[in-house]
């Protein structure tokens, strides 16, 4: 950030006014910052933006730290207390009812909604992230004005938190951005600048980020779901199958129309999305209408034709509930891992097909997501064509080579 030339102080000048995202602070020479401050370019925050009135202002005090460190005696007080006590006063006297400090709450709830009306963030982040999952975590402050105590308070809070880091760094940098915004003094700059997320080595990253069903249990999956007793689970077998034979993403299979599959062509389109949480149906993940190809692929065009029937109107839903409603993705939760249900006021929980499995020692507890992942090892390993593969999948070849290729799991380092 280039510093703006100060108004009326001359160019040798040890002090000088600046800006830093928008809000003022004051730039010592490297002799002063070296002498007082032991360092080589030292900064003083000023708290206000820069406006022409701020900027006078900011000019005085500038003017004043000039003569005091010109002056034979030495007059410079390097705490600046001196001069900054003369903001507080100024402001009393000159606006004796100013409004109080905003609320975090308050300038949270703006900065998000100013996100979401300039396009930077989809609707379902902003429901789903900005107005539940940040505010969460920021909850126990949002009452508070934004004060210096504030911000370290609540600096203290997150950087000490032992999970979540990654929401911590997004949020970190997201605070940074709201007081940029609102020209206040940037208490988060220099911590989300610094703030970093421990680093998992590859062979670790492979091993817990992108664990896939071979085909004999993705099979086995399959059929536990088609001979379940209860009508629940056996009602989304058809759609855990659709999901292990395509590698789609469950909102895309959830907001899927007849409309977007072409038997006669053997074609699919992935268009849109459903999102669960906040009832909306938007574009896919990438932005990016995908055409998937499923020629050849017997055992999915056997499934689409059987569910198909005698014909389907272009706008229906191609999974639903017996009684034709919209399935959503708890569904598929509740009967993968587990589901409770109250009888009598006492809850009881009801293993799901895939953990009980599990814990019957058949096959690995994997998450629902595993249907994708599943998916594409199958497909890579067995010599799928990868830019059609990646194509079809809305992914990268980069990352199916660097996620999803088997490599050989039994090596090690030699004895050396």
């Amino acid at each position: 950030m280039y510093l703006k030339q100060a108004k009326n102080i001359p160019i040798a000048a040890d002090v000088r006014v600046g800006t830093d995202k928008g809000s003022l602070r004051l730039q010592f020479s490297s002799r002063i910052s070296q002498k007082f401050y032991q360092k080589k370019q030292a900064y003083k925050g000023l708290g206000r933006s820069d406006t022409t009135e701020n900027r006078q202002w900011a000019d005085g005090i500038a003017r004043r730290i000039q003569a005091d460190i010109d002056h034979p005696d030495g007059l410079f007080d390097p705490t600046l207390v001196k001069y900054l006590e003369v903001k507080a006063m100024t402001s009393v006297i000159q606006l004796p009812t100013a409004k109080p400090l905003p609320k975090l709450g308050e300038l949270w709830d703006d900065f998000s909604q100013w996100k979401y009306r300039t396009k930077q963030i989809a609707e379902t982040t902003y429901l789903k992230k900005y107005c539940i999952s940040y505010k969460h975590v920021l909850s126990s402050y949002l009452d508070k004005e934004l004060t210096e105590e504030t911000a370290n308070s609540l600096i203290e809070d997150m950087v000490n938190r032992t999970k979540g880091k990654e929401v911590v760094k997004i949020l970190l940098c997201l605070l940074s951005q709201l007081c940029q915004k609102n020209g206040i003094t940037d208490y988060f700059y220099e911590v989300k600048s610094h703030y970093s997320i421990p680093k998992k080595s590859k062979q670790l990253s492979e091993v817990e980020d992108y664990k896939a069903y071979t085909v004999e249990e993705r099979d086995l999956i399959i059929d536990s779901f088609r001979s379940h007793p209860k009508p629940s689970v056996n009602q989304i077998s058809d759609l855990i199958e659709f999901l292990f034979l395509t590698g789609c993403r469950h909102g895309e299979a959830l907001a899927l129309t007849w409309g977007r599959i072409k038997l006669d062509k053997g074609w699919i389109i992935f268009k849109e999305s459903y999102d669960s949480q906040t009832n909306i149906t938007k574009g896919t993940k990438t932005d990016v209408d995908r055409l998937f190809k499923m020629q050849g692929m017997t055992r999915l065009i056997n499934l689409l034709k059987r569910l198909y029937g005698e014909g389907k109107s272009n706008d229906e839903l191609v999974f639903t509930t017996p009684d034709g409603k919209r399935l959503r993705r708890t569904y598929i939760q509740r009967a993968w891992q587990y589901n409770t249900v109250v009888v009598n006021g006492r809850p009881y929980t009801y293993n799901g097909v895939v953990m009980e499995l599990a814990e019957e020692g058949k096959l690995q507890y994997l998450k629902p997501y595993s249907t994708r992942h599943t998916f594409i090892s199958i497909q890579a390993n067995n010599g799928a064509d990868l830019a059609l593969l990646a194509d079809s999948c809305g992914n990268s070849v980069d990352v199916i080579i660097e996620h999803y290729l088997d490599k050989d799991r039994d090596s090690t380092l030699k004895d050396i």
